[in-house]
Formats: structure tokens, sequence, C-alpha cells
């Protein structure tokens, strides 16, 4: 109350011309307090909001990923179960067999197998080229090479020929307990 009391009487005793100048001076700086407040605020609004729609962003890409993750779990659990069940496969034995069974004879030095590492499985890999086939040879190929879910074309390239037959480069893959 005595502030008060002090403010009055100090008020009182000024005269018109200073009182209006403090008076204008006390609205000006009052405005730019607002404005200083105001244009804080805004800012610190607009930060907020971009940090909300980063963090969306990336719980998007966490969900993306989650999902893939999951998606390569059941693939891996697919994978060893088949392993678990066939053991011994041998992929040049499986083509030799396959491309008795399909009558088709690959070009020389199919045999020639490639290895890589990985964190759980070790893909071996083996390259052959038919020539003088038909489309649609290549597509019963493909068919019956998806049943066998062990093994999987990891490439394909194939090219016309003049006669009106293909030859294609085919990579067949497949994976195996990982050698420690």
């Amino acid at each position: 109350m005595k502030i008060i009391n002090n403010l009055t009487n100090y008020i009182e005793k000024m005269s018109k011309k200073e009182f209006d100048k403090n008076l204008k001076l006390f609205i000006g700086l009052i405005f730019f307090l607002v404005i200083g407040l105001s244009y804080f605020f805004y800012t610190e609004n607009n930060d907020l909001i971009s940090r909300i729609k980063d963090t969306n962003k990336l719980k998007l890409k966490i969900q993306d990923i989650e999902t893939r993750y999951k998606k390569i779990q059941i693939e891996e659990d697919r994978l060893q179960k088949l392993l678990e069940e066939d053991k011994d496969f041998n992929l040049r034995k499986f083509f030799e067999e396959f491309c008795s069974q399909q009558n088709i004879s690959p070009e020389p030095n199919w045999d020639t197998q490639e290895t890589v590492a990985s964190d759980k499985f070790d893909e071996i890999k083996i390259s052959a080229i038919f020539k003088n086939q038909t489309m649609q040879k290549l597509v019963e190929i493909i068919e019956e090479l998806n049943k066998k879910g062990i093994v999987y074309l990891k490439e394909l390239k194939i090219e016309n020929q003049n006669n009106g037959k293909i030859t294609f480069y085919i990579d067949l893959a497949t994976k195996k307990f990982k050698q420690v």
C-alpha cells in the first residue's frame, strides 16, 4: 500500500508535460513488451509444431522399419525351418537333378559356386547360361524353381536371338547356416 501511495504522490507532483512524457514512455514499454512476448511465443509455437511434425515423420519411419523387420523375421524363420528339414541340401546336386528333370542343359562351366557371408546365413550361388531356349521353357523353369522354397532366383538376364529363341543367364542361390 505504501508503494501505491508513493507512486500517487510522485504522479501528483509531476507537471502535465512530464506526465504525458512518462505516460507515453510507459505505454511504449508495455507495447514493446507485448510485441516481444508475442514474437517469443510465436517462434516457440512454430518450433514446437516443427518438432511434432519431425517426430511424426520419425514415428512413421520407425513403423515402416518395424514392419520390414517383422517380414524379415518371418522369412528368416521360414528359411531356418527349411534348412533344418533339409540339412544336407547341396545346390550343385539340386541343379544337376533339376536340369535333367527339365530336359535342359546349361553351357559348360556352370558349376562354379560363390559363397557370400552374412550374419546368420551364408548365401551360395550358382550361375548358368542356357542357349536356344523358348520363353515358355523359361517360364516353366521359373515356376518349378519357385516350388522349391530353399532355392531362389537371384538374378535373371534374357537376350533375344535371331532365330526366335532366347538365351538366358540365371543365378540360383540358397542359404546355409553360417559356418562358425
